[in-house]
């Protein structure tokens, strides 16, 4: 079994068939889905989409492009809709595309990591040319854990992460990226701490690019793996799906 970490194929204007999409992720053995929350609104979005499906799960969270959003109704949220929520994220410091002002960024990143204390949940954070002030923060708290979605940043930083026990999610850039540096840095990752994702819509994989990213592209993301890393198509299956189930608590949601 595959599971997709990441992805958005809750969103209103997500463009295909999602019967369509989860019936072809189900026939690429990609079994499990997570919904990612990006806003409040859009949380909601997330919860109520894996509430009317079996195998995909939500998370919760206010990214850095919508800082006018409050934590206080992602609470609200945890306390109405827990039985398919599985983490807090995507959070994090965009200093890429900054929306928003660094300090409006670190407020609402804080607050939302004490959420997902508090509430004992994982994070997925996002973290985009911040990793300056992002590590500090981090570091002010105890007992996170949880993933950087979608890395892409340096060496150092990836052993930053592995150090304070956080997954790092693997995508489509991994197949196509034609940075040496990244690639090095994909090809350095234990397979223990990958985490498998889409980001559907985007970043579709080789050979799909200029196709709508979906779930089923997860296998493809795999089997890239499996031939750079010269490692079985079964481990590799093995030991993402184990790594997911395990921070995002997937056992209890299925038994």
């Amino acid at each position: 079994m595959l599971i997709d970490t990441h992805c958005h194929i809750h969103d209103a204007d997500y463009p295909l068939n999602i019967d369509d999409v989860i019936e072809r992720a189900h026939g690429a053995n990609v079994k499990k889905m997570i919904c990612i929350g990006t806003n409040v609104i859009d949380s909601k979005l997330a919860i109520d989409f894996a509430l009317k499906h079996d195998d995909i799960y939500a998370t919760i969270g206010i990214h850095p492009h919508y800082t006018s959003d409050k934590t206080e109704d992602l609470g609200q949220l945890i306390k109405t809709n827990s039985k398919k929520l599985v983490a807090i994220g995507e959070i994090g410091l965009d200093y890429f595309n900054m929306k928003n002002s660094r300090q409006a960024q670190i407020e609402l990143l804080e607050a939302q990591i004490e959420l997902a204390l508090n509430n004992n949940l994982p994070i997925v954070f996002h973290v985009r040319d911040a990793y300056d002030d992002f590590w500090p923060i981090f570091d002010n708290f105890s007992g996170i854990r949880g993933e950087l979605h979608c890395f892409t940043d340096s060496y150092i930083n990836s052993q930053a992460a592995l150090k304070r026990g956080l997954y790092i999610g693997v995508n489509g850039i991994v197949t196509f990226t034609k940075d040496e540096s990244q690639k090095s840095v994909f090809r350095s990752l234990p397979l223990d701490k990958i985490l498998l994702e889409t980001d559907a819509p985007f970043l579709t994989p080789v050979p799909f690019r200029g196709k709508i990213n979906e779930p089923v592209f997860v296998k493809n993301i795999a089997e890239y793996l499996e031939v750079s890393r010269r490692v079985p198509f079964d481990e590799i299956e093995l030991i993402t799906t184990s790594s997911a189930i395990s921070l995002f608590n997937l056992t209890d949601l299925t038994n």
